[in-house]
């Protein structure tokens, strides 16, 4: 308990701190993290002044507990996540959501800005706060470029469409939505990254989205009767007020559109490399191009994946997998399985679809799927270390 209260205390003042560098002071008095450790369990909900956390009980650290465990991170990042929301989401709101009707579906096509950049700033906190490392830090915003780059859904729909249509589709996914619904968390979080990456490096670290925050906790955080919340129009005239910048082409390309944002060019004026590797330990994905879960002794395809051996032979999701080249699957051995096998194989598989026993050739994959990386330029100018010093908090 000595450690959690330690950590959390240290990340609630880096918050305070973002949006209050003066007074130092948080909107309330008093906040809780009503926190339900469980067995296996992960989420968290924001209130006003609280947040219910559930977690697994290996996430919490324990007595003489030395290094961060990836758990512990976990945790930490959830916390921060909905510390994060008592500022955007229950004070600076959208006026889709004033007032608030529980009894239909509350639309908005800013959950991107709310979500999104929350989902930047969770992980952002524990690094300046010093709970992260950079490289751990790093390390965690590669892992999400390759989440959401390994799905076409971030082709098919813009991260405006996805918060739009969060009720009926992001909350209400089906076989396909892998292929067709893009995340407004991880997506929104990537928009996030650019567009402070972008302002920092135009302004020369004189603005960040840090003053975008700001501007909008200045100008929303009172509630009343007048109080009419973040507007669908508001968020772009904001961040250009903040900045003196003209943002609005790159906010309506990233969020109107689908085209990712060039990281590579982003991260260069900071010092940092982008690079995409192949993820040769994944090889069911890069393989095959399903994914699966236990269906009793066998395994059942629960998403296939666009552009993937797996669509191109005609496999489909509920199909239940008997054998691999003769030899029996399951949930268990499947990977195992297919490293019998070189990239640009054929290999026969057998499945049942329905109550039919149905035979299926599958050339896999000539190659594993891309996997980011971000290092840190042993050779940075003094520039891009003050500019980088000045995002992170550290050299």
């Amino acid at each position: 308990m000595r450690r959690l209260t330690a950590d959390l205390a240290r990340l609630c003042e880096e918050q305070i701190r973002l949006f209050e560098p003066r007074s130092r002071k948080a909107p309330f008095a008093r906040y809780t993290f009503l926190t339900l450790a469980v067995g296996d369990g992960y989420g968290g909900l924001e209130h006003r002044n609280s947040t219910v956390l559930l977690c697994k009980r290996d996430d919490l650290p324990f007595i003489g507990m030395r290094d961060t465990t990836e758990g512990y991170r976990n945790f930490l990042g959830l916390a921060s996540h909905e510390y994060f929301h008592s500022w955007n989401v229950k004070r600076i709101r959208p006026a889709a959501f004033i007032p608030y009707d529980l009894t239909q579906e509350n639309y908005t096509r800013l959950l991107w800005a709310f979500e999104g950049f929350t989902s930047y700033y969770d992980d952002l906190m524990l690094v300046r706060a010093a709970l992260l490392t950079p490289a751990q830090y790093l390390e965690a915003v590669a892992k999400t470029m390759t989440t959401v780059t390994q799905r076409t859904s971030r082709l098919k729909q813009s991260v405006a469409e996805s918060s739009f249509d969060a009720w009926i589709k992001y909350y209400r996914q089906d076989e396909n939505a892998p292929n067709s619904v893009v995340s407004y968390y991880q997506k929104g979080a990537l928009v996030g990254l650019a567009l402070d990456l972008a302002i920092r490096a135009q302004t020369r670290g004189r603005r960040s989205l840090d003053d975008v925050m700001r501007l909008l906790w200045q100008r929303y955080k009172r509630a009343g009767a007048s109080y009419r919340g973040v507007g669908e129009d508001d968020f772009v005239p904001a961040a250009e007020e903040a900045t003196d910048l003209e943002l609005a082409p790159l906010i309506r390309e990233w969020t109107e559109g689908t085209r990712d944002p060039d990281f590579t060019r982003l991260l260069r004026p900071f010092g940092i490399e982008c690079a995409a590797r192949p993820a040769v330990d994944s090889p069911t994905f890069a393989l095959l191009g399903a994914r699966v879960t236990p269906d009793g002794r066998n395994c059942r395809i629960a998403h296939v994946f666009d552009g993937t051996p797996a669509q191109a032979s005609g496999l489909s999701c509920s199909d239940v997998l008997i054998a691999l080249g003769g030899l029996r699957v399951t949930e268990a051995n499947l990977d195992k399985l297919l490293t019998r096998y070189a990239p640009g194989d054929s290999v026969e598989v057998t499945a049942f679809r329905g109550d039919v026993l149905t035979r299926f050739e599958v050339k896999l994959a000539a190659g594993p799927p891309r996997r980011y990386a971000l290092t840190v330029d042993a050779k940075a100018s003094s520039s891009a270390l003050r500019l980088r010093r000045s995002w992170l908090g550290h050299a």
